[in-house]
């Protein structure tokens, strides 16, 4: 067992917080927490596992101190300590978007050769839970089936975007209900009681660059399937969780009773055929992906469509985070 020395920069963001539950929960042991952060003060201090740790001004941080430096939050200012623990030979997991295009890609939930990875790396980044969301079903559908074209609609909640997103749309609705006006800080223009259908630059070919960045990320662990899928994503006023309307067709002959097969056998993967799943209730503090109404397309032969909700904080971004630590500490 590996003993890790964590340094964690965004100890109180939602991210952050919520990956610290998650290891107390499992009982990871850390030989070092180092809680860094911009403006703490001399005094200040944080628990883990029942031991409490100074939190140090990322000014004052000795990397030769940590042997893993976790970015879970947007800094801008984060780069130069990426650069600095990289000079002394720390782990690096980039869940802040500093240098994505440095690490490899890890997903949770795949199988161990697409995970291993990580016992050799030096800069390891979270997969974007948008990218994770596809993945989980189409990696483990397209190692046992040959899959000819995808298109996929994924409807992201606010807090896709960070702590931001889900207080800019609590923000603006409560103005909005209080009959004031708005002035949009996050989102191009108003997100309450709105929809977003472009999500990043638009490009020549209408395409955006969110969506390109989700199917390069998906380029990593699906190979020359991801060239064969169309993606939209829209910005929907919902604070968690992501909600995904799914077609796939094969170029073998699959009926429709197979295609559920193989979608059953996804891991981390629950059909719910019994209720209608929502954002709501499935996509908030949800450890699993939920499928629903998994059915035939008319007029095309080997196609099927189904719908997906995902709690993309949760199990996109967390989960991830948490995966890369557990492996490290098998290292």
């Amino acid at each position: 067992m590996a003993e890790i020395k964590l340094a964690l920069l965004g100890y109180d963001t939602d991210v952050g917080k919520a990956l610290i539950e998650s290891m107390e929960d499992e009982g990871i042991e850390l030989a070092d927490y180092i809680p860094l952060s911009y403006t703490a003060e001399d005094y200040d201090a944080i628990s883990y596992r029942g031991k409490n740790y100074q939190i140090r001004r990322v000014d004052d941080f000795e990397p030769e101190t940590a042997t893993v430096l976790l970015i879970a939050g947007n800094y801008s200012e984060a780069d130069r300590l990426v650069a600095q623990a990289r000079k002394n030979g720390l782990v690096v997991v980039d869940a802040g978007e500093v240098n994505v295009n440095d690490g490899r890609l890890f997903v949770d939930g795949l199988a161990d050769a697409d995970t291993d990875f990580v016992y050799d790396a030096d800069y390891i980044v979270p997969m974007s839970s948008e990218a994770t969301m596809l993945s989980l079903i189409l990696k483990p559908v397209s190692e046992r089936a040959d899959i000819s074209s995808v298109s996929a609609v994924m409807m992201e909640s606010v807090s896709g975007v960070g702590d931001s997103g889900t207080a800019e749309l609590a923000r603006e609705s409560i103005s909005l209900f209080n009959m004031r006006d708005i002035a949009p800080r996050i989102f191009p223009s108003q997100m309450a009681f709105n929809v977003h259908t472009a999500v990043g630059d638009i490009n020549y070919d209408d395409t955006t660059t969110h969506e390109n960045n989700v199917i390069a990320e998906l380029k990593q662990v699906l190979g020359e399937t991801a060239d064969v899928i169309n993606l939209t994503s829209m910005v929907v006023p919902v604070f968690y969780g992501h909600t995904l309307s799914l077609n796939i067709s094969f170029r073998e002959d699959i009926s429709l009773d197979e295609f559920k097969e193989l979608i059953a056998a996804a891991p981390g993967v629950e059909i719910v055929d019994d209720e209608e799943i929502t954002p709501v209730k499935f996509g908030k503090k949800e450890d699993k992906l939920y499928i629903s109404r998994i059915r035939a397309l008319k007029g095309q032969n080997s196609s099927f469509t189904l719908v997906a909700v995902m709690d993309n904080f949760l199990r996109g971004v967390v989960l991830n985070c948490l995966g890369i630590i557990r492996k490290l500490s098998l290292k």
